[in-house]
């Protein structure tokens, strides 16, 4: 990003803020001019093509923020449009009892606003809407395809396009900050074949629908096509949610080299969190020209601020950041986001247990989902630490969020017990494939041999090769960093631990260790802005 772009993008979120109060301010006037005892505002967010509650505002002009509380609660309720767009929704608490000439020309003034954030929204963002859909088709199904895209139409505020064959025109698709799906109606395996080469090309999502063929199905899951679905056994209603789904896929398309990783571990105390913050720190340290970010997202009390920005007591956490919907990283600072060196930021996890309600909430998992599809624009890692491993909503959302999955565990029968356990949920969830097994601690003298855990696990040669890293056990080193409050990779940067990491790290082709270590450059004011090309 250029400095003429970063102004050009500030400006915009000025204006951005001035319309959301000016927006306020209005529907507390229309809340007391109808004389309403309550009214609700949502907003259509067309990433998730749902309305996710803003506020509520009564009749005294007070501005309530209480989604529990407030949301569905009234029986009346009406869509905000204009020029056809969906922009927002009002619920309220009664009739409105008055039409008057200055009420209408108030609820005008709304609905200008919305569509001028819209806009702004727009421009600022790249696009409103995460995705395009291009159904494509054979001539002998035009007709389907026709039908198809109209019922889309009715599901997703998206643009929809058709298209007569697979050409290289859709290898252009075009637009870096717009994902696309690609909807490919298929009459038999010969358009397949034919289409193989550009099939494999296409860097987006594909879901086909044609005959009911088990060998046509087969041939589309060795192509990479995520989604087959018999033209017998379609439901319009049903592509929905599988789009949907998608979307925490979507957020990585086009991001080559770049990569979401989650750590866990199948327990508390295993040192998932040790392992997470020295795996970001190395790859700062190693990977100058890349930008690094580590989210603590533990869902209980969070240490990393004490070892990456040493304050006890941080006044933000990543409840502040993900809740101000802002995506700028100067302003992220202010809510939770923490400089620990030019291209290594954390995000500074929860402080207080009772704060644990507010990770699992949809709407909350909604805009973390939202915010690290921003930052994988400005950042080429993203670590994130999400403390004990289980099956929650964040949790599961995080899985098949992530490029990939380090789950830490230890070489004794407790902590295998429960590693079998999670294991099967990985194999059920598809999962199996991304994860990778960390076995912290494995020459203490309480371990067990990797041969009984595989005996105990029922696992066959093929699996063997998720135990191939194993941290050694170097209580000296780590015992004195957890005591200071300190990285051991930047203390001991020769130890037993570190470079058992750092094994890992070189053996996943992150980095390659060269005995010449390069300086890192000197640091600038706007250092950052030039960061993170893909």
């Amino acid at each position: 990003m250029t400095l003429k772009n970063y102004h050009s993008q500030l400006t915009l979120r000025i204006s951005k803020i001035s319309l959301e109060e000016n927006i306020q301010e209005m529907l507390e006037l229309f809340c007391t001019l109808s004389n309403l005892e309550y009214l609700t505002f949502y907003k259509y967010n067309y990433e998730y093509n749902d309305f996710l509650y803003q506020f509520t505002v009564n009749n005294q002009g007070v501005t309530i923020i209480d989604e529990d509380l407030y949301s569905n609660r009234y029986p009346i309720s009406f869509l905000i449009r204009k020029n056809g767009l969906v922009l927002g929704k009002l619920e309220i608490s009664n009739k409105l009892q008055s039409q008057c000439a200055v009420l209408r020309k108030t609820y005008a003034k709304i609905k200008r606003d919305l569509f001028k954030l819209y806009e702004v929204e727009k421009e600022l963002f790249g696009s409103q809407s995460m995705f395009n859909i291009h159904i494509v088709h054979d001539q002998t199904l035009k007709e389907f395809a026709e039908g198809l895209q109209g019922g889309l139409k009715g599901l997703f505020n998206v643009d929809i396009f058709l298209e007569s064959s697979l050409s290289e025109n859709l290898l252009i698709i075009k637009d870096k900050d717009i994902k696309h799906i690609v909807i490919y109606l298929v009459s038999d395996e010969d358009t397949i074949l034919n289409d193989k080469t550009l099939i494999q090309k296409l860097n987006e999502l594909i879901i086909v629908i044609g005959p009911d063929d088990h060998k046509l199905s087969m041939l589309c899951g060795k192509l990479g096509i995520e989604t087959y679905i018999p033209i017998n056994e379609f439901k319009i209603e049903n592509l929905k949610p599988i789009i949907l789904k998608t979307r925490k896929n979507l957020i990585n398309k086009n991001k080559f080299n770049n990569k979401i990783i989650a750590f866990c571990g199948i327990s508390g105390g295993i040192g998932t969190t040790t392992v997470a913050m020295n795996v970001a720190n190395m790859l700062s340290n190693n990977m100058f020209d890349k930008n690094i970010l580590y989210i603590d997202l533990s869902t209980t009390k969070a240490v990393s601020n004490l070892f990456l920005e040493q304050n006890p007591v941080p006044e933000k956490t990543i409840i502040d950041l993900i809740n101000s919907g802002e995506y700028d990283v100067a302003k992220n600072l202010e809510n939770g986001l923490v400089e620990v060196r030019e291209n290594f930021y954390a995000v500074t996890g929860i402080q207080k247990q009772i704060d644990k309600e507010f990770l699992e909430k949809d709407t909350f998992i909604g805009k973390l989902l939202d915010y690290i599809k921003h930052m994988s624009d400005n950042f080429n890692y993203i670590l994130i630490d999400i403390g004990t491993a289980d099956a929650s909503h964040l949790k599961t959302t995080i899985y098949d969020l992530v490029n990939e999955i380090w789950l830490v565990t230890e070489m004794t029968l407790p902590h295998i017990s429960k590693l079998k356990t999670f294991y099967n949920l990985l194999k059920r969830a598809g999962l199996k494939e991304k994860t990778s097994f960390l076995i912290n601690r494995y020459d203490s003298e309480c371990a067990i041999s990797i041969d009984d855990i595989l005996s105990i696990l029922n696992m066959g040669e093929d699996d063997k090769f998720f135990f191939d890293f194993k941290i050694k056990n170097d209580y000296k080193t780590l015992g004195r960093a957890w005591n200071y409050c300190e990285l051991a990779s930047e203390v001991a940067p020769d130890s037993v631990f570190v470079k058992s990491l750092e094994h890992i790290l070189t053996t996943k082709q992150f980095y390659i260790k060269d005995d010449k270590q390069v300086s890192p450059p000197s640091k600038g004011l706007f250092s950052f802005l030039g960061k993170g090309d893909k």
